[in-house]
Order: C-alpha cells, then sequence, then structure tokens
C-alpha cells in the first residue's frame, strides 16, 4: 500500500491498535487494514470501536489499557500480534492552559494518576503483554504514540510533556535492548511524535485558543502515512517527528555520553 511516504506490504501480519475508535488510531487501523494486515482496533469507547472493525473488516476488543489483566485477556483471546500500536492517550485538563496561576498547583490527584495510568501504564502495560507473542514468532513491531512534546517543552500542560518524554525515553531504552542484546528477537520500536493533530484531544476550547495563535491542526490521515512509513523503514529506537508543512523526520540526538561518565 503506498501512502504518499513509501509502499508496505502487511499481508499475514495481525496488527493492535489502541485508542482505535477515533483520530490517529481509526486512520492508522483503516491504513494497515489496506495493506493486508488482520487488525484488532481496541479502544473503551464501544461502539466507535466496533464501528471501525466493521469498516476494515477487522474485529473489536474493549481495553482500558491501564488496566494490567485488561492487556492479557486481549492478548490471550486474540494474539499473538505482529504489530502493537500503542497509541491511546489523553491530555491533562483537555490540555488547555491554566486561566491563573501556573499548570501545577491546581492539579488534583485524580487528573495526574488518569494521565499517567493512560499515557505512560497504557504503553508499558501494552509492551509487555504483545512481546513474548512477538518474541516466539521471531519479529515484531512496536510504535508507541508520544508527541512532539516528548521531544520539546509543553509549558501550557507539563503532566503531559512528562508523559510523552517518559514514551520517548522508554522507546529508546527498550530500542536499544533489541538493538544490542545478544540474540534478541527482530522487534522494532519506535515512537509516533506528532505535532497538533485533529483528535479527541484538541477540544473546541483548545482548538479556539490554537486558531486564535494560528497554530495549524494536523489531519489524521497524514500521520497515519507517517505510521506506515515507520512500519516500512523500521528505524530501531527512532522518533518520528511530524510536523504541519513540513516532511517527517527521524529526530536526532547529540551522541549520547558513556553511562556513568561526568557531564
Amino acid at each position: 500500500m503506498s501512502n504518499g511516504f513509501s509502499t508496505v506490504e502487511l499481508a499475514e501480519r495481525k496488527a493492535i491498535v489502541t485508542g482505535g475508535a477515533s483520530g490517529i488510531g481509526k486512520a492508522a487501523a483503516i491504513a494497515m487494514a489496506e495493506a493486508g494486515a488482520e487488525v484488532v482496533v481496541t479502544d473503551i469507547d464501544e461502539a466507535g470501536g466496533a464501528s471501525v472493525a466493521a469498516e476494515i473488516g477487522g474485529s473489536f476488543a474493549m481495553l482500558d489499557v491501564s488496566d494490567p489483566s485488561a492487556w492479557e485477556r486481549v492478548v490471550a483471546t486474540a494474539g499473538p500480534f505482529d504489530i502493537a500500536f500503542l497509541n491511546a492517550g489523553i491530555s491533562t485538563n483537555q490540555g488547555l492552559p491554566p486561566v491563573d496561576g501556573d499548570p501545577i498547583s491546581a492539579l488534583t490527584d485524580e487528573a495526574y494518576r488518569r494521565i499517567m495510568s493512560i499515557n505512560l501504564d497504557g504503553v508499558v502495560f501494552g509492551a509487555r503483554a504483545v512481546l513474548p507473542g512477538m518474541t516466539e514468532r521471531g519479529g515484531g513491531d512496536i510504535i508507541a504514540t508520544a508527541s512532539m512534546a516528548g521531544l520539546f517543552p509543553i509549558s501550557m500542560d507539563p503532566v503531559y510533556g512528562l508523559t510523552k518524554h517518559g514514551v520517548v525515553g522508554f522507546v529508546r531504552s527498550l530500542g536499544n535492548y533489541f538493538e544490542t542484546a545478544e540474540n534478541a528477537a527482530d522487534i522494532c520500536v519506535s515512537a509516533l511524535c506528532p505535532a497538533f493533530t485533529d483528535t479527541n484531544i484538541i477540544g473546541d476550547e483548545l482548538r479556539e485558543v490554537l486558531d486564535m495563535l494560528a497554530v495549524p491542526v494536523m489531519p489524521v490521515d497524514h500521520v497515519s502515512g507517517v505510521v506506515m512509513r515507520m512500519l516500512a523503514e523500521r528505524k530501531q529506537g527512532s522518533q518520528w517527528a511530524v510536523e504541519p508543512g513540513a516532511d517527517p523526520y527521524v529526530y536526532e540526538w547529540h551522541a549520547p555520553k558513556t553511562l556513568g561518565q561526568q557531564s
């Protein structure tokens, strides 16, 4: 399947997509199915997820990504998987900047625990659940949705930035393991880092703020095309930055120092 960025064939591969009822997850599920993959769409939105699954000839599984037992159930009944797109995510307070004061002082325990459980636990629990099957099959691809906020500061929502930096660090480290460990399976781990995209994370109020600031919002199809390129090129431990009006690119970090070396 050509998506404008690359051509990739996914016949005889099974994929799981979290947050697949809408947004980037829905667009990626459609693109993977068009490329020949058998896709399991997951979400807490049963009606929306089931509708996407029916549209693409796939299947739907209810999944709260923050629940380890739910992951065990889905992998046991629908797996193993060759591709895991760990995409589900939320923002803090709909991503809106604070009306008064700083963005942390009024943060509730509930809001903090919720975003951490979905954005970070959901990725770690997902990787943990799919890796044994991929290892047994000899390979696979794990793509986690981070954000440009995982590469650069986002002052209006530092906790969102925290979770997305965490996803990036997890991907870089896990990818390094599969790149360097002797006899490791051929499993590629990478992170998708889009700028503002037309998803449910952007509510009406935030959209008004972005419009006022003339910040463009990307269509989901553009971002899902990058997901397909990531599956085609398989760059281990990479972060693919996706910005409006620019070609997607692999973010380049400074050469790492030896562990323990003084800064």
